[in-house]
């Protein structure tokens, strides 16, 4: 599994170079942001915002359209990722970290979001934990990943974990009250929103 998480990290430092630019941001990942952005209700108002899986932090930008007062912060493992979201995102706060051992302190962040990073998770339930560790009581957290059709995720070790229901459970599991869940088959994604009691 190290070497797996090895492989992933250097994938995204040599992605890093061309993710801004890519074919798929502006006619898939955007469209996967926007989505779940729609999902807020008029008012709501977060104070910190945390983006786990950040990229070079496309997501933010969108938040901070959305919330200008809101402080921004991302966690990607893969450094040439953040160094280009320090460059792009200079009002945010950037860190080198994997999602199961987030460098923040407990009860810090009103929304965590994540879209299209959670089948690169090693450890999915302790990265989870995390999540629910470091939102504060109220807080929320958007979950957006691929749902291929018909069980198809089963054939993939990466998207096997990509099951509603056992993504409700490890929700529950980790302490977060279940929102809402929601499939978007014409992106072949799933979004699902906890909330710490």
């Amino acid at each position: 599994m190290a070497e797996e998480r090895s492989d992933d990290v250097e994938y995204f430092n040599r992605r890093s170079l061309t993710y801004e630019t890519s074919f798929a941001q502006r006619f898939y990942f955007d469209r996967i942001q926007r989505a779940v952005l729609k999902l807020f209700e008029e008012g709501y108002t977060p104070e910190v915002v945390l983006d786990v899986g950040c990229g070079t932090g496309r997501l933010l930008r969108k938040v901070r359209e959305r919330w200008p007062a809101a402080r921004l912060i991302g966690v990607d493992q893969a450094p040439g990722m953040i160094g280009n979201a320090r460059r792009l995102v200079p009002y945010a706060t950037f860190y080198v970290g994997k999602a199961e051992s987030l460098p923040l302190p407990d009860a810090s962040v009103d929304l965590v979001l994540s879209t299209m990073s959670f089948h690169h998770w090693q450890d999915k339930e302790k990265a989870l934990s995390e999540i629910g560790r470091v939102l504060r009581s109220g807080g929320r957290f958007f979950l957006a990943d691929v749902l291929l059709p018909l069980g198809m995720s089963r054939f993939s070790r990466q998207l096997r974990w990509n099951n509603p229901a056992k993504i409700r459970k490890a929700f529950a599991d980790a302490g977060l009250h279940l929102r809402d869940q929601r499939r978007r088959f014409a992106l072949w994604v799933l979004i699902t929103v906890g909330e710490r009691p």
